[in-house]
């Protein structure tokens, strides 16, 4: 990368480098205090001393990103203290501004730098040779007071929408909530799992009634499980944990496919109004829940549970309750837990309570609202998702345009 104008140098030709300076404390051995204690990525806990008092740059020496735009290099300012996972640079301020650095080195791909397969690393003596444009120093800072402006005012829309998701998630918890405990409990029902311990949670309207999936499903049946050697590229799809999304849908994207052979019709196909359970996961998936909204030709695994349901129930509106028991991590509370993994069995699954009208039309009216609910917020997160990705775009052009001198 180099301009008309702009001067190339190494690295070690424009910063002083101060790795001999650097101490590691172990966890145990570091005293509590108010100084920020740095590592490969930045802050990692809070100390009672410090080495430095001056503006440096760091940028991590293992146990880092070094790709474009992976803001590898940061400022450290103030009284602080560093470990041996990152370098610490102090550039000769006549010639290279601090803020410049740091926005060349997150601009860059480094990759070409890093050493080492299974622990990759960026030693010194690639550091050194790392190559910097070096325009005059009144472009330096223009540059770095364009940048600075624009990225201030990026992150601050980037938080509000953070925030807006944030609260979307929190409506939609709300909406279910209140779906669920009509007549508002105060005794923290749905928030709080421990009450579904007893065959009345909280007070239900006249016309509900708890019952257990136990006595509502005519059919509570988990998959089956294959191995590699029976995956091939035309078979039969089988689903797995994956393929559960978090908010009752189904995910297609990632699909296995086994041998047909290995199919039995009568046991293991899908079919619009089934349930799938998440039986087996790490502590904080286990109990995903999606509903199948079409018939399948496909298979799951042994670690999806199928549930039918009697006619006088209505599958999505079970779904959704599912949905907020794991967002209020009832699933992790009464999950069996072994290294690795949790699970529900089946006898614990048919024993969880449900909050239901008792007229099926009922229940399917409130199912609709959630839906109308969800669809709105699901509509309202991609948009938002989108707008982060536009901003993250926007900043990698500009510092584009930056390093090319165009900016």
């Amino acid at each position: 990368m180099k301009t008309k104008t702009w001067e190339i140098n190494k690295l070690e030709e424009v910063c002083e480098i101060l790795d001999n300076k650097r101490v590691p404390i172990s966890s145990k051995n570091r005293i509590r205090g108010i100084y920020p204690y740095y590592g490969a990525s930045g802050i990692v806990d809070y100390i009672d001393k410090y080495i430095f008092d001056e503006e440096l740059v760091l940028i991590g020496e293992d146990g880092a990103k070094w790709g474009a735009f992976e803001n590898s290099a940061f400022i450290a300012e103030g009284k602080y203290w560093v470990n041996n996972h990152a370098h610490i640079l102090k550039p000769n301020n006549e010639i290279l501004i601090n803020k410049f650095l740091v926005y060349f080195l997150n601009y860059s791909n480094l990759e070409k730098y890093i050493t080492g397969a299974t622990v990759k690393k960026l030693n010194q003596q690639k550091l050194k040779q790392i190559e910097i444009p070096l325009p005059p120093l009144e472009e330096q800072m223009r540059i770095v007071k364009i940048l600075d402006l624009a990225f201030e005012k990026i992150d601050t829309s980037v938080e509000l929408l953070k925030a807006n998701l944030a609260n979307l998630d929190e409506l939609a918890k709300s909406v279910l909530d209140r779906a669920f405990n009509p007549l508002g409990d105060s005794t923290e029902s749905t928030q709080n799992p421990s009450t579904h311990d007893t065959q009345s949670p909280y007070p239900l309207p006249q016309h509900w009634e708890w019952k257990s999936l136990g006595e509502i499903a005519s059919v509570i049946q988990s998959g089956f499980a294959i191995n590699k050697s029976n995956e091939i590229a035309d078979g039969y799809i089988h689903l797995r944990t994956h393929n559960i999304a978090t908010d009752g849908n189904l995910n297609f994207e990632t699909l296995a496919k086994v041998k047909k052979e290995l199919i039995k019709e009568q046991q293991s196909f899908i079919e619009e109004g089934d349930i799938l359970f998440n039986n087996t996961n790490s502590t904080e998936l286990v109990g995903k829940t999606a509903l199948v909204t079409q018939n399948y030709n496909y298979a799951f695994s042994n670690h999806i549970t199928k549930i039918k349901l009697f006619n006088q129930y209505s599958p999505k509106l079970v779904v959704f309750y599912f949905v907020l028991l794991l967002k209020n991590k009832y699933f992790e509370r009464i999950c069996h837990k072994w290294i690795g993994q949790s699970g529900i069995n089946t006898d614990k699954l048919k024993q969880i309570q449900i909050p239901l009208p008792k007229d099926i039309k009922e229940q399917e009216q409130i199912a609709k609202h959630l839906d109308f609910v969800f669809e709105k917020t699901k509509a309202l997160k991609e948009l938002y998702t989108k707008e982060l990705k536009d901003y993250e775009e926007l900043k990698q052009s500009l510092l584009n345009k930056a390093f090319k001198g165009e900016l």
